[in-house]
């Protein structure tokens, strides 16, 4: 019995990590874009889908053009990392740290990522010790329909009045 629950005791920590990192996981809309959390090598990482443009406006051609790093100007933002370097472990307060990149300004910051009880993921942007809410992303279920097409619907319908 002991052994069942030194055993319980190691294993239950793990547990909680694994759902608090699962929680992030998955397709989400914010600042006007589609985001896809998924895990990148050791940490966690959030790739720029789809972006909402005006009509007529090519996404696939809005380009990294105000990025620092003079290469990567003429990449695509689909398929880049607005999230990257996310730690698999929350902090105390639930936060997940790391970084956050913001292609207006070409330039990263540091990032707190937690879960709301609403299910929405509030993002913080931190300037040197200083973190303050920039947004707070809504969590989507993404399916392909009849044309093979992908449909993302918002999780949690907003209501209707």
């Amino acid at each position: 019995m002991k052994k069942v629950l030194a055993l319980l005791v190691l294993l239950a920590p793990q547990l909680l990590i694994s759902d608090y990192e699962n929680s992030l996981k998955g397709y989400w809309h914010g600042f006007g874009l589609i985001i896809q959390i998924k895990e990148c090598e050791e940490k966690i990482c959030g790739l720029i889908e789809f972006m909402f443009v005006e009509d007529g406006e090519d996404p696939m051609l809005i380009l990294d053009e105000n990025n620092k790093d003079k290469e990567l100007r003429s990449r695509t933002l689909i398929g880049s990392n607005i999230l990257y370097e996310i730690d698999k472990t929350p902090d105390s307060k639930g936060a997940f740290t790391g970084k956050i990149y913001n292609p207006e300004e070409g330039k990263s910051y540091k990032a707190k990522i937690r879960q709301l009880d609403n299910g929405n993921l509030e993002i913080k942007g931190c300037f040197t010790v200083v973190c303050r809410k920039v947004g707070e992303w809504l969590p989507l279920n993404i399916t392909t329909n009849d044309e093979g097409k992908r449909v993302a619907e918002l999780a949690k319908p907003l209501a209707i009045f």
